[in-house]
């Protein structure tokens, strides 16, 4: 078999692999009350208290600078999205129960009380609920994953090649246009 074949059916294969989960929540028929209440708000998982809260926390994790804001890129709406409707049965209500520790810690901080409390979960304090910490991590990681990921940041911010060219496995960063590659 002719490298550009194999090349060939490993795009299909993986593309396919990607593919089946979003094009499965696409399916989905049947839907509760509240999940066509949060559909007529736009939102798949969030309240919109919820909601709220998933903003202020991307806007202090990554706030705008020089570049956007989290928010700005619609980072909290891809969250919203990814939880709502890739998500596993399973992996929502783990990730809900989560949420909610974190909500209720972070319901008594109000502004700068908030910047320190989202200060120390980022620190890792052990004083804080494991609970509450952990899912700050996987807001944290998800909020950076989905802003590097988005086409705004990609585009405007990062080095991007839609079509690469030649591979040039040791050059310098300045020879790379001077940022970061996009994924």
């Amino acid at each position: 078999m002719e490298r550009r074949a194999i090349l060939k059916y490993t795009a299909y294969a993986t593309g396919a692999a990607l593919s089946a989960p979003l094009i499965s929540s696409l399916l989905v028929g049947c839907q509760s009350e509240v999940a066509t209440a949060k559909a007529a708000e736009g939102l798949a998982f969030f309240s919109g208290p919820q909601m709220e809260l998933v903003k202020q926390v991307a806007n202090l994790i990554l706030p705008k600078t020089d570049s956007p804001s989290a928010t700005e890129v619609g980072v909290h709406d891809m969250i919203d999205h990814m939880v709502g409707n890739v998500y596993s049965e399973q992996e929502r209500n783990n990730y809900k129960s989560g949420f909610e520790a974190l909500a209720t810690l972070l319901s008594k901080a109000k502004g700068e009380d908030l910047v320190g409390m989202v200060t120390q979960l980022n620190n890792g304090e052990a004083a804080l609920p494991e609970a509450a910490r952990k899912a700050f991590t996987s807001l944290k990681q998800q909020t950076i994953a989905y802003y590097l990921s988005s086409k705004e940041i990609g585009m405007n911010y990062l080095s991007y090649l839609p079509v690469p060219g030649d591979y040039e496995a040791c050059i310098s960063v300045e020879e790379a246009g001077g940022k970061a590659w996009a994924l």
